[in-house]
């Protein structure tokens, strides 16, 4: 993916309705998977409000941008993920209107979480598994406080240690 920066200005250029689309793909089949995976969840249930979801995608490509910027690196899956996650717990746009007091974008980014730690954990040769305790906690954490975008990075890059 190239990086959206404009290096004669140094600002950032907005991704094109064609990444948005794939990005939207990608996130549509995530959510299917979601879906087929968590008990009591139809993915005909889940509303999306697609203009807070193509905001989130375009904040973490600000931020792509960002650690390319002020700090030289390039992100990593697990920050990608973590910004995804702290972004569907802050702008929540999924709903289940079958169900509309779950919380549901906790569910999705736990389950987002867990699945970037299972992969990246794999492709290290390493087995991954959470506690129920963990879970339970990091859903509560999810739910009732107030966490920054760092706080889930360094979450995530704690499970992989």
């Amino acid at each position: 993916m190239s990086l959206h920066l404009n290096t004669a200005t140094g600002q950032y250029i907005p991704l094109s309705t064609q990444e948005k689309y794939l990005h939207l793909v990608k996130i549509e089949k995530f959510i299917k998977r979601y879906a087929s995976v968590v008990p009591g969840i139809d993915y005909t249930d889940i509303i999306c409000r697609k203009e807070i979801l193509l905001d989130i995608i375009e904040k973490v490509e600000k931020r792509r941008v960002y650690f390319h910027v002020f700090h030289n690196i390039t992100m990593s899956e697990q920050n990608e993920v973590s910004l995804y996650c702290f972004w569907l717990l802050k702008l929540s746009p999924f709903f289940n209107k079958k169900h509309p007091n779950h919380s549901i974008n906790t569910s999705i980014a736990l389950f987002m979480l867990y699945e970037a730690v299972r992969r990246i954990s794999t492709r290290k040769g390493q087995l991954f598994t959470m506690g129920k305790d963990y879970a339970y906690d990091l859903i509560y954490a999810f739910q009732n406080r107030d966490i920054s975008k760092e706080a889930v990075m360094l979450t995530i890059k704690s499970l992989l240690i």
